[in-house]
């Protein structure tokens, strides 16, 4: 068995939320991530709650989808909904985005882990995710936090440093090299591209090509670190992750620039062509 790569949609990302009030059913989504091909689909908890994430479940087993999970949660006592809820479904991971604002790294230690023990009694990996208005809202804060927590993972939507930090244009040697060490603790990855003043930008648009290129760039990295890492038989997560609005940029009528779920498909299809590049063997 070889390493794998496994693609999955956010559920979230297949809220349209159009001005007109147009949407898929649950039914239409599950349907939709099937027929393309996703391996799985992520529940965000910052949208939903655990009764209204249960309803999916029939449809997750019904289209043979695996499932990641997306919490929020403020206390280590918050988390365990979330991790109970991991045991009904195909779980691959649970990603904590801590809404917990400690002053310094070294008093979010404790918190953070219990969060990875509660993790590993459930038998259920559990890594932290770089986000905005988080514990990892500042990518330097996050550096300490590897540094005295040795075992800790992250989930890299690497978007939110980007544009945290307001990171000039092209990435200078100092910003790249922080990227560069979050990739190397990095299990997971989320794709979404932003520019530095903007979370989410529109896919194709020639404006946006440098910041296209560089997060190819830096994908590809992260996968070379995991695969260097990670045994022959580990499978690597990419959550496709574009928001609907306000992530996804809008005209003054409410209209969305550009059509998310193609601008998906084209994600899948480029994150798998990277991974292909990779096959023939592992790089340093």
């Amino acid at each position: 068995m070889a390493q794998k790569l496994e693609v999955f949609q956010s559920l979230w990302a297949m809220e349209l939320r159009r001005p007109d009030g147009f949407t898929w059913s649950d039914e239409e989504k599950f349907v939709m991530m099937s027929e393309a091909g996703y391996d799985g689909v992520a529940l965000d908890f910052a949208w939903n709650d655990i009764e209204s994430a249960l309803k999916h479940l029939p449809l997750m087993q019904k289209y043979d989808l695996g499932c990641a999970l997306i919490a929020f949660p403020a206390t280590p006592e918050d988390l365990q909904g979330i991790i109970d809820l991991a045991a009904d479904c195909d779980t691959r991971y649970i990603a904590v985005n801590g809404r917990y604002f400690p002053w310094t790294p070294a008093e979010a230690v404790s918190c953070i882990c219990q969060w990875l023990e509660m993790g590993d009694k459930a038998g259920i990996p559990v890594f932290l995710e770089t986000h905005r208005l988080t514990v990892t809202n500042d990518v330097v804060f996050t550096l300490d936090l590897l540094d005295l927590i040795p075992e800790l993972e992250l989930v890299a939507d690497l978007s939110h440093i980007v544009v945290a930090r307001e990171f000039p244009e092209p990435v200078d040697e100092m910003h790249n090299d922080w990227i560069d060490r979050v990739l190397k603790r990095s299990a997971s990855l989320q794709g979404r591209i932003s520019n530095r003043e903007q979370i989410q930008v529109p896919l194709g648009f020639p404006q946006h090509a440098y910041w296209e290129k560089q997060y190819a760039q830096w994908w590809e990295q992260g996968f070379r670190y995991w695969r260097n890492r990670n045994d022959e038989n580990a499978v690597m997560n990419f959550l496709c992750e574009l928001g609907p609005p306000p992530y996804a940029i809008t005209d003054k009528n409410g209209e969305e620039l550009s059509d998310r779920w193609q601008e998906a498909l084209r994600m899948k299809k480029q994150v798998k062509e990277i991974w292909e590049s990779l096959e023939t063997g592992r790089s340093d």
